[in-house]
């Protein structure tokens, strides 16, 4: 056939809508009409040429505006291996993405499902601690078995023992669906974007929930008071991170209490995390699984209520790991994804240098130094990783408040308590003239002092086998003196500590399953 032969036998394709035409770089069509237009002279290429040209620069400008740099890569490599594959008729793959879901806004993973409404269903699940694998699965397969939530054997022991039965009832897919916004109640993923969907994150994953290739339910431990520990093992090599559900029966809400790192090497001597040193940090999905895990315990398990609140106050230094710290934060107070308010978001660090609150201070988040002791020489006893003075720390942290906006000019300082080391009244009225600085330089802020009475670690060595809880009275005291300084001061509740959960007493056996590897692979 010649070109003018083929020129008389082309049409313009009966299948576009002229009126809303859309460049699909993933469509057979597409790849059919791209190959006619190889075929077709200049003149009958125009046409196409002019509905299809302002779509692809819409595309193009969208990646370019509205998408990060990192994602950008990879959605245009994503286009234009599709664009090859069209103008060659080869079958388009969907590329594995190296993050999950968890840590992608709704803009960059409307590029991957191809629509706003289908990455708003996902996050939907995620914030109610549901698998959207599931969630949107065919419920009509077995209406029986498939129309209850899944749940994990360690999940559906502790139910059991909550409710004192033999059997746990799992939520429906019609409760939660009352749960989502009736305007999203109806938005499915369709079978094509839900294989896109486990093909882009979970293409291996042979488990009863998706998010189990992150980290997986390991341990569930309940204390007297509703506080709930989670330990998680996390898929990548198998170490374990606890983070801990806190319930507020007079507010009907939770907080959550994640971690960052495995294990903390910042050393402190009071805190059973510091005594395994810093094994690794986590990546910013795995910190949010902490989320997402924790949204699905409070919603099951009867004595918890929905988590509202987040504190970045579990194991490890948020200045070891700020990227992720940061990411992770982002991602939990965005209006569209976890939907938690900035000031109910708190990270917490001991201040290893003055870098480390202007790092941190980027977060839209409340940031919470551990003090412990504002004398230098009480501080490096309780902190020995300290390489500056209080002052320089303090006014670090101040010269970031003020480059703050005001609603997060809010800024807590913990102190834990120790028997005759740093609860005596003179401790109380050093730290009253070290905290003039915030009010004096910082117009707005708002100060909190948070009394930490210390939890016992169960020491066979080093300092804390001779510290000891302080008494009720020497914490009173302590507590008015800064109050009577118009100081606002509280004294945590002690919860979880029959259950290991209270602060200062997360650890896991990661450490120990770290050298027994190390010492395995050495001898051999």
């Amino acid at each position: 056939m010649t070109i003018s032969d083929n020129h008389k036998n082309f049409r313009f394709p009966q299948q576009i809508n002229h009126h809303s035409l859309h460049f699909d770089l993933d469509t057979a069509d597409t790849a059919t009409q791209l190959t006619q237009l190889t075929m077709a002279p200049i003149a009958t290429l125009l046409p196409m040429l002019l509905f299809y040209f302002p779509s692809l620069y819409r595309t193009c400008t969208n990646l370019k505006y509205h998408t990060p740099t990192s994602s950008r890569r990879t959605l245009w490599s994503t286009s234009t291996t599709s664009l090859r594959a069209a103008t060659t008729c080869e079958p388009v793959s969907v590329p594995t993405i190296s993050s999950s879901p968890l840590s992608l806004t709704i803009p960059e993973l409307s590029q991957i499902l191809n629509g706003k409404g289908k990455a708003q269903a996902c996050w939907d699940c995620f914030r109610l601690g549901v698998d959207p694998l599931w969630y949107y699965s065919d419920a009509n397969t077995d209406a029986h078995t498939m129309d209850q939530e899944p749940l994990e054997p360690i999940l559906q022991q502790a139910l059991q023992a909550q409710q004192g039965t033999k059997t746990s009832q799992a939520w429906t897919r019609e409760q939660l669906q009352a749960q989502i916004l009736p305007r999203r109640q109806s938005q499915g993923l369709g079978q094509q974007s839900l294989q896109t969907y486990r093909t882009a994150f979970f293409p291996s994953t042979q488990v009863m929930d998706s998010m189990s290739s992150i980290a997986q339910l390991s341990q569930i431990h309940s204390s007297n008071d509703g506080t709930t520990k989670l330990l998680l093992e996390l898929q990548q090599d198998k170490l374990q991170v606890e983070c801990v559900i806190i319930p507020w029966p007079e507010r009907k809400t939770s907080t959550l209490c994640v971690s960052n790192q495995v294990g903390c090497g910042q050393g402190c001597t009071f805190c059973s995390t510091g005594r395994m040193g810093e094994l690794r940090s986590l990546s910013a999905d795995e910190i949010l699984v902490q989320a997402y895990w924790a949204a699905k315990v409070a919603r099951i398990l009867p004595r918890l209520y929905p988590v509202d609140a987040t504190v970045f106050m579990g194991m490890g230094e948020a200045a070891r790991n700020v990227v992720n710290v940061v990411k992770a934060a982002q991602v939990l107070t965005d209006p569209q994804l976890f939907q938690l308010a900035p000031r109910r978001v708190t990270i917490s660090t001991v201040g290893p240098t003055p870098q480390a609150f202007h790092d941190l201070g980027r977060a839209p988040a409340v940031l919470a130094w551990s003090v412990h002791a504002s004398c230098d020489k009480v501080r490096n006893q309780l902190v020995p990783s300290t390489r500056h003075s209080m002052v320089e720390l303090r006014d670090a942290l101040i010269q970031v408040l003020l480059e703050r906006p005001r609603k997060l000019r809010q800024v807590m300082l913990e102190f834990a308590l120790i028997g005759c080391l740093n609860d005596r009244p003179q401790d109380a009225h050093h730290l009253v003239q070290f905290c003039r600085a915030f009010y004096q330089n910082v117009p707005g802020v708002k100060l909190v002092v948070n009394l930490i009475p210390w939890n016992d670690i169960s020491a066979s060595s080093g300092p804390a086998v001779d510290y000891q809880k302080p008494s009720a009275a020497s914490v009173e005291t302590f507590q008015s003196i800064l109050v009577k300084h118009n100081i606002l001061c509280y004294v945590r509740t002690t919860r979880g500590d029959d259950e290991s959960a209270a602060c200062g007493q997360l650890a896991t056996k990661s450490k120990r399953y770290r050298s027994t590897t190390v010492q395995q692979i050495s001898n051999e």
